[in-house]
């Protein structure tokens, strides 16, 4: 069931506007923040659920989905005050600040430096340094994802054929995934997308995120209970996954109160698209639970 968000609005935060979508009107907030090249529609499938009694809250980062797309500021510092002046904006108190992939980069840099603005931490398949060390060695599903960028399809079906031809994807494609890839693209007027995402901002906050953050050096400071959950499954191989097992014992290590989960039958992308009701099931029990 796709439910309708009550709200799919634009708010002023600091200097920029940002797209926003909000499902559910009573219950505690939970914001999350999404990956590199992603948008908020990607976290609809946590939302029906949750939204029964949560207000549930995702947005555009800058640069991309249809918020403001600057020259500038891609880094994950800036992302997290982003976060920080939206909830502000939003008049949100104290919500859980969910991310994924890179958005767990900043709900987690969030976590360490603005400790007063949220209640817990979901880390949802990324939270420590990446397993590899340049931009030449990042591994093929990254590299496709940001290559996406700035090229123009001549259709959307031939866009969604493209990536239906992933192995981590089109076994699995289902109403969440067109939901979310429908707000990927600006259509134009002869019919052919290209993706919403600045590609420059992307192609910079890669960098920062490979060779200037130190995500490691923000458990220790992390001081809200937390929840790490791992997508085990690989994506093109079967040791190919963001989070390996060694990284998700780390964080747990570092972080003082963090609960973990792993799901070895999900992988990078299913992890968010309502591929079974397991994450979604310990993300409820865990902001549930005083």
């Amino acid at each position: 069931m796709l439910t309708k968000p009550v709200r799919d609005e634009f708010v002023h935060a600091g200097d920029l506007t940002f797209h926003y979508l909000q499902w559910g009107e009573q219950g505690s907030p939970i914001i999350f923040a999404h990956g590199i090249t992603a948008n908020a529609f990607g976290f609809q499938a946590y939302a029906d659920d949750l939204a029964r009694d949560h207000r549930v809250f995702a947005y555009d980062q800058r640069g991309r989905g249809d918020s403001d797309k600057p020259e500038s500021g891609y880094s994950i510092p800036t992302h997290a005050a982003d976060l920080a002046r939206l909830i502000d904006a939003l008049e949100l108190d104290r919500p859980v600040i969910a991310g994924h992939s890179s958005g767990a980069f900043i709900a987690l840099y969030f976590a360490a430096h603005y400790p007063e603005k949220l209640s817990k931490l979901i880390l949802i398949d990324a939270g420590a340094p990446v397993p590899w060390k340049t931009i030449e060695e990042q591994p093929a599903w990254l590299t496709a994802a940001i290559n996406r960028l700035g090229t123009p399809v001549a259709s959307f079906e031939e866009y969604t054929q493209r990536l239906k031809a992933a192995p981590f994807l089109g076994p699995y494609w289902n109403p969440y995934i067109d939901l979310y890839y429908e707000h990927d693209v600006y259509r134009r007027s002869d019919g052919s997308v290209i993706s919403k995402a600045y590609r420059e901002g992307i192609l910079k906050d890669n960098e920062y995120n490979l060779y200037e953050l130190k995500l490691a050096e923000q458990w220790k400071d992390v001081t809200v209970p937390t929840l790490l959950m791992r997508a085990g499954q690989g994506l093109f191989t079967n040791n190919d996954q963001l989070l390996p097992e060694g990284a998700a014992a780390a964080i747990q290590h570092g972080i003082k109160d963090c609960r973990f989960v792993d799901f070895p039958k999900l992988n990078h992308y299913t992890i968010n698209f309502g591929i079974g009701d397991g994450p979604v099931r310990e993300i409820r029990h865990f902001i549930d639970k005083e």
